[in-house]
């Protein structure tokens, strides 16, 4: 049988299919993608080497403000660090007009101006930083963040405070008197604001004594602030301390309180400065509070009370004059002096209702002539919760009921983990302590429950060892 045979070619494909081509293409994209990401992204190799870039820098900056502090504290015949012997010493390694130098009180700041970044050196010389200045395009209004972006007060939006225009705008708005600014214009209060249900968080460290502190230290428009009858440029008014003037006014007086939630976010509010001779004005960072919550804050500076009219109305606290509510995670390093019905490092005086702190100091020195004067606390009035908590700052009494912790518990509470290490000085009748200098009515029966106190400071006129913990019961 005769067969045909057909021979069929194979054709081998020679070039690329549509698909081989989109799968090529993909697979490229995507190590393009890759690759810009390992260049260009947060830890990519652009992003690092810039990173590198300003880490040397500072590495450099700090290394010539220590070396300039050294060779300033060297030359000097007492050891001490000046400004102007450090701002001399800045110049000889950076060339002159480089660098900034301001005292600030405690420290001296070491501005850079051209990279806007400063640094703090205490007395002993020790550098502390960096800092990056600030800058705020809306400030002495806290409803609006520092780049613009709408703020409602919300847990989630909370209002944010920048600079000190704002922390004075945030006093006015609770007070109901000043201005506030809005749209960059000044704007007169005419109603107080309670804040109640509404967050405010301090975004950054604020210095009273510090230009870099102010958005514009001479402006004039918030006015007569601190009641002297000169207006002056708001960083002269604030820290003026001229008998005819008063300083930063408190956040709340007796006839308005603040009831909303203050986050300091563990930044520090330095060098502030109040006086009051108004039955109206207890100081404080806050001077009346109402049902509020204050965390994570630290202050320090002076508050005075001169010549009160009725020194029963006035109370002082660093955090606090009077009022109640719930203190977290506050230290205050403020030194008070004066006639306070209510004197304490954190809260003068609780009125109205029960008070809550957790894990708060105090390292500033209280010296009170009138009644109550307590480290952390120096009058509660209602139930207090105080937990894991210590005083350092030495007490000094005149008056009734002192005490390391609490000046006096008229009422009742729990007093848990805490610790007096400073020590107390009182001259006048009745209570000293190193826990708590009085509790109770003379009539009254009162349950404190005291776990783990201890006072390691030294009473002074303390006739027994009673009063290591309590002077009377």
């Amino acid at each position: 049988m005769k067969r045909n045979l057909t021979l069929i070619e194979s054709k081998q494909e020679t070039g690329i299919t549509l698909l081989a081509l989109v799968i090529t293409i993909i697979i490229l994209l995507i190590l393009a993608g890759i690759t810009i990401s390992a260049i260009t992204g947060d830890n990519g190799i652009i992003g690092n080497a810039g990173q590198a870039k300003e880490d040397a820098e500072i590495a450099n900056e700090k290394e010539i403000v220590e070396k300039a502090t050294v060779q300033a504290m060297g030359k000097n015949k007492y050891g001490n660090i000046v400004e102007n012997e450090l701002q001399s010493e800045l110049d000889k390694e950076t060339g002159e007009g480089k660098t900034e130098t301001t005292d600030i009180g405690d420290e001296i700041e070491v501005l850079f101006k051209e990279s806007k970044r400063y640094y703090l050196v205490d007395k002993n010389g020790n550098v502390e930083g960096e800092y990056t200045v600030i800058e705020d395009k809306n400030p002495g209004d806290i409803t609006v963040g520092k780049d613009g972006e709408e703020l409602d007060g919300s847990e989630e939006e909370p209002y944010e405070i920048w600079c000190i225009e704002d922390l004075v705008t945030f006093s006015n708005m609770v007070n109901g008197e000043g201005i506030r600014i809005e749209n960059g214009n000044s704007v007169e209060i005419k109603t107080t604001n309670n804040f109640k249900e509404k967050y405010v968080v301090l975004k950054t460290d604020l210095n009273f004594e510090s230009e870099l502190s102010y958005q514009d230290s001479e402006r004039t428009d918030f006015g007569d602030i601190n009641g002297n009858k000169i207006v002056e440029g708001i960083k002269q008014e604030l820290t003026n301390k001229e008998e005819n003037s008063y300083g930063f006014l408190p956040i709340g007086t007796t006839s308005i309180a603040f009831s909303g939630t203050f986050d300091g976010n563990n930044n520090e509010i330095k060098n502030i400065y109040e006086k009051s001779d108004d039955n109206n004005i207890s100081l404080g960072l806050f001077g009346s509070v109402s049902g509020s919550k204050i965390i994570n804050i630290n202050i320090s500076g002076e508050m005075n009370i001169v010549n009160p009219q009725n020194s029963s109305y006035i109370s002082a606290g660093g955090i606090a004059g009077k009022g109640y509510g719930t203190f977290i995670n506050c230290t205050n390093k403020v030194n008070i002096k004066g006639s306070a019905f209510g004197m304490g490092g954190i809260l003068g005086r609780s009125i109205n209702g029960n008070i809550e702190l957790k894990n708060c100091s105090n390292m500033g020195e209280l010296d009170n002539s009138s009644e109550s004067t307590g480290g952390i606390v120096g009058r509660s009035e209602n139930d207090i919760k105080l937990y894991n908590s210590y005083n350092l700052g030495n007490l000094i009494g005149t008056g009734h009921q002192i005490g390391g912790i609490v000046g006096y518990i008229p009422r009742g509470g729990e007093i848990i983990n805490v610790y007096n290490y400073g020590e107390i000085t009182k001259s006048g009748p009745n209570g000293r302590s190193g826990i708590v200098g009085a509790v109770g009515f003379s009539n009254l029966v009162i349950t404190v429950n005291l776990k783990y106190v201890y006072n390691l400071g030294k009473v002074v006129n303390g006739s027994s060892t009673r009063c290591n913990m309590w002077a009377y019961i």
